[in-house]
């Protein structure tokens, strides 16, 4: 699918550009510091914005091409529609996270929107919002995991 490799390359260049922000950063500062005697007081701030929002994103990057951790030991020796039956679980129970990760987001995120930080001036619900793109692109994920588990037929001797 066009559209989802493409969105899926936009969301690597973000990561790229949030990994190399926080690198300049780190860098301005340590140069600063040592070199200057000075200091840029913003750096710590944005610096863990970016840090939540890259994690965010990597967890989409991760969930959407199946490469998230996951323990299948017990899994591999079930039959064919047991597993179908815990995966559906699985993907249901992880619907129901997303589906609280993104109502407790949104609540922090309209707490906090009146709340600056002190040094850069950004809005604290900046930070808040980051779980809302996880949790509706991993939702969506997820409800095609359950359309495909539900619509396809399992065969006694084949693995889902």
């Amino acid at each position: 699918m066009p559209i989802l490799n493409a969105a899926e390359r936009l969301l690597r260049w973000i990561m790229v550009l949030i990994i190399a922000a926080m690198t300049i950063l780190v860098f301005l500062n340590v140069v600063l510091r040592y070199g200057f005697n000075s200091n840029l007081t913003m750096t710590e701030e944005i610096g863990r914005y970016l840090f939540v929002w890259l994690t965010f994103l990597g967890a989409i990057s991760a969930f959407v091409r199946g490469r998230h951790v996951r323990v299948d030991t017990f899994l591999n020796r079930f039959p064919p529609m047991l597993k179908r039956l815990v995966s559906i679980a699985g993907n249901v129970g992880m619907l129901a996270c997303c589906i609280m990760i993104a109502v407790g987001c949104w609540r922090l995120t309209l707490l906090n929107t009146a709340n600056y930080l002190p040094v850069s001036g950004i809005p604290a619900s900046v930070l808040y919002f980051s779980g809302i793109p996880f949790s509706v692109c991993v939702g969506i994920a997820l409800l095609v995991r359950l359309w495909r588990n539900m619509t396809t037929h399992v065969e006694e001797g084949a693995a889902p």
